[in-house]
């Protein structure tokens, strides 16, 4: 039982929109990539994704590292649409959702992601939605690669807090990274954990 909620922070990648990480697998084996799990270790090993995610690494950098597990030469919007493969489709019955929780309560978005999946997805929104942008379904949508912050790490919670003024007992923060639960529990927020597909939308909120 939630209560007491006034604010509502909403992960984005398997909260909203469904994710997928074995399609970029499949995208590069598409595009000449004969070792995926020896390129996914090397990139892990040298922090490309979190890195990357942090604003710290640039999407031409981030294209560099991915063409080394390549075999043959491949342009950079190739390699950005197997990037984009992860990203699923925002279904519509969840933007209705979070249209009417905007009318109830003060709700943000707080993603860790990236240039390439950013400009994807909000192009995406605009296409299938008509909103100006995703960021047009919440009060402010906070993005890591912006911040320079990451996900677990509390000063990024911090920071939303802060820009906002929010009460963190009055605050709950959805997501479905164990890591991020725990970091956000320690602030004080309320949490829900989503697990095994749980839909965001059967989610109640106790006024």
């Amino acid at each position: 039982m939630v209560k007491s909620i006034k604010n509502i922070i909403f992960d984005f990648g398997g909260v909203i929109i469904p994710i997928d990480p074995m399609a970029f697998a499949g995208g590069l084996i598409n595009l000449g990539c004969n070792d995926v799990l020896g390129l996914h270790e090397t990139l892990l090993k040298e922090d490309v994704y979190t890195r990357f995610e942090k604003g710290e690494m640039s999407p031409e950098g981030f294209r560099m590292m991915l063409r080394k597990g390549l075999s043959q030469s491949v342009s950079d919007e190739k390699l950005d649409q197997a990037w984009n493969l992860i990203i699923g489709e925002i279904p519509s019955h969840r933007v209705k959702f979070l249209e009417g929780l905007k009318a109830k309560y003060r709700t943000f978005l707080l993603s860790n992601t990236n240039k390439i999946h950013y400009d994807h997805y909000q192009r995406k929104f605009r296409k299938t939605y008509g909103y100006p942008s995703l960021d047009s379904l919440f009060e402010k949508a906070y993005y890591s690669f912006q911040l320079k912050l990451y996900k677990p790490d509390p000063a990024i919670f911090e920071f939303v807090l802060n820009d906002k003024g929010l009460n963190p007992a009055e605050t709950l923060f959805i997501d479905d990274f164990q890591a991020n639960i725990e970091a956000a529990k320690i602030l004080g927020l309320q949490v829900i954990h989503l697990v095994d597909g749980m839909e965001v939308t059967g989610i109640y909120l106790k006024d």
